[in-house]
């Protein structure tokens, strides 16, 4: 009779989890490699939407400028506001339509981004976010959306976020794969972090070990990230409950405050920022606004602060109130490094993802380790198609 053995059974769900996945983790992998940088690809690529053309002159209040956009256009309510304009930069604004009064819906727009001189508060440019194409004016958002969903809105990310978890799974079982079978267990694990001279199959399968080993703590993190923003409530979540309670999330705290059909809000933009400088002031936090962004939904304005203004912040983020849109009382608030041990947890997940909890290096790294992903996808599929080969014979 013969004996299963367990390093046989996981070598067999490493090599068929890896090979289903190959495909899906090679354009996650590139994909992530660019949008780890794709703030600076798209103003390059951009350059006159994204160029502010007076380059100098006083800089007008953020809050100043997007009332100058709303007046203009009354189409439109601005709902995503860097509230730190830097001259010879365009101010972007995320805009959305507001309520026909006629029909109880919303405004047609074919854009949801405008572009504003912080000197001038002239219009720029427009354009759409949406995945609408690979010319510039939209290859970084595309090249996002398939990185994030595959082009397939929320049933992408929730497959993606299913990937994630069997490339978790596939993680450990390849660290576990690569210690030898019998002592000295260091030093020929240390080999196994070598790539040898040669070329064929032996090179293939170094690059393929060794490449894992080098990145392996970063792969790790990638892989459980990718988990907590493609399955967050379905699976992430409740998870991490298992282990450690969680504050109460906008969601949860918000349930009785989903609204079917989203109000305009009774606050402005300044009065929330205002209320929000009132909260910061109370804590003793010792931090400004950075952005307001409107959840009608819910209805709230979401309030980012930080120690200088600077938005996306090194480190776990920033402060993040959750202001009422219509008397400006404090929804709740997401503080980071403060609550739960799992609240900390699920905080670490984004920064980690994106490489931000370490500014500028960690963008680096996750742009690199992109690279490492396609490369260990490739060279797993090229692995199991030379052993599938059968062997010539003279």
């Amino acid at each position: 009779m013969s004996v299963i053995r367990p390093r046989a059974i996981a070598l067999w769900l490493h090599r068929w989890s890896g090979l289903a996945m190959a495909a899906f983790l090679v354009v996650a992998g590139l994909t992530g490699t660019v949008i780890a940088f794709g703030e600076e690809l798209d103003a390059w690529l951009n350059t006159d939407l994204f160029a502010a053309p007076a380059g100098g002159g006083d800089i007008l209040p953020a809050v100043q400028l997007a009332a100058r956009v709303e007046q203009a256009d009354p189409h439109i309510r601005v709902r995503d506001l860097p509230l730190a304009p830097e001259a010879g930069a365009a101010l972007v604004l995320g805009v959305a339509p507001r309520i026909d009064p006629a029909t109880g819906r919303p405004w047609r727009l074919d854009f949801n981004q405008v572009f504003v001189d912080p000197a001038t508060g002239a219009v720029i440019g427009r354009r759409s976010t949406a995945p609408l194409g690979l010319d510039r004016r939209h290859l970084v958002g595309t090249i996002r959306a398939l990185h994030v969903s595959l082009l397939a809105g929320p049933a992408g990310r929730a497959f993606l976020g299913g990937v994630a978890i069997v490339w978790t799974i596939n993680c450990l079982l390849g660290v576990w794969l690569t210690l030898p079978h019998a002592p000295p267990i260091l030093a020929g694990w240390l080999r196994s972090w070598r790539i040898r001279r040669g070329g064929g199959t032996r090179l293939v399968l170094d690059l393929h070990r060794a490449g894992a080993l080098w990145f392996w703590v970063v792969l790790l993190a990638l892989a459980v990230s990718s988990v907590h923003l493609g399955l967050y409530q379905q699976v992430f979540r409740p998870l991490v409950r298992l282990f450690s309670p969680l504050t109460p999330s906008l969601a949860e705290r918000g349930a009785p405050r989903l609204r079917a059909t989203p109000a305009e809000p009774h606050l402005d933009l300044g009065e929330a920022v205002a209320a929000a400088e009132r909260e910061s002031a109370a804590h003793g936090w010792g931090v400004v606004p950075a952005r307001i962004r409107s959840l009608p939904a819910y209805g709230v304005y979401s309030v980012s602060l930080t120690p200088d203004g600077e938005d996306d912040p090194p480190g776990l983020g920033a402060i993040r109130l959750f202001i009422d849109d219509s008397d400006g009382h404090l929804v709740t608030a997401l503080v980071p490094g403060e609550g739960t041990a799992g609240d900390v947890f699920l905080q670490l997940q984004y920064p980690l993802h994106s490489g931000e909890i370490a500014g500028l290096r960690g963008r680096i790294v996750i742009a690199c380790a992109g690279v490492v992903v396609a490369m260990l996808s490739v060279t797993g599929v090229l692995l199991w198609w030379r052993k599938r080969r059968p062997i010539s014979r003279p």
